[in-house]
């Protein structure tokens, strides 16, 4: 297990191709084996696509951070100013999309160094509150969200091919570091 302090960093638009690749892989290590084989194939297509990281990246609303470990791609979050389900509070809220890590690095830091990362942003861009959706079969992210403070303030449904699945949306007040 490596034990170096991830770096975090800013992405660029000029990293769409690394991130999709980055996401792609480390979605399919967290999830895949809990998921229906063409749904969650077709899912991943369509979704971890370079052209659509680099309008992600583009776009006003979304801030992506990339952990690195010696050089090395190890992780990923992205953050959305987007609207916030009705349940979550207090407002102003950010929404933590998505925080992935690669399955070798696991257990190293990655996961508490993004998370950081985005509070400290939230907080210092005024937000009063994190939220995310997790999946309620995802008990290692449901574990870490709930040692990091977040907890269940309603539910809603995430659909990945003819599959629609329970998630939990998950709160974090940011009123105290």
């Amino acid at each position: 297990m490596n034990t170096e302090r991830p770096i975090i960093q800013r992405a660029a638009a000029s990293d769409a191709a690394a991130l999709a690749g980055l996401g792609k892989k480390a979605f399919t290590e967290a999830f895949a084996r809990l998921n229906n084989k063409d749904d969650f194939q077709s899912y991943v297509e369509s979704s971890f696509t370079e052209d659509r990281f680099r309008s992600e990246l583009l776009d006003k609303e979304s801030i992506f951070f990339i952990a690195k470990v010696s050089g090395q791609w190890a992780g990923y979050a992205k953050l959305s100013t987007g609207p916030s389900p009705e349940c979550v509070q207090p407002l102003p809220a950010i929404e933590l999309s998505r925080l992935y890590a690669l399955k070798p690095y696991w257990g190293c830091g990655i996961g508490p160094a993004l998370m950081e990362t985005c509070i400290a942003h939230a907080r210092s861009s005024g937000f009063k509150a994190i939220w995310l959706g997790s999946w309620k079969k995802n008990n290692r992210g449901n574990a870490f969200y709930r040692k990091k403070g977040f907890t269940i303030a309603g539910s809603t449904t995430f659909t990945l091919g003819s599959d629609i699945q329970e998630d939990h949306v998950l709160v974090k007040s940011l009123g105290r570091a």
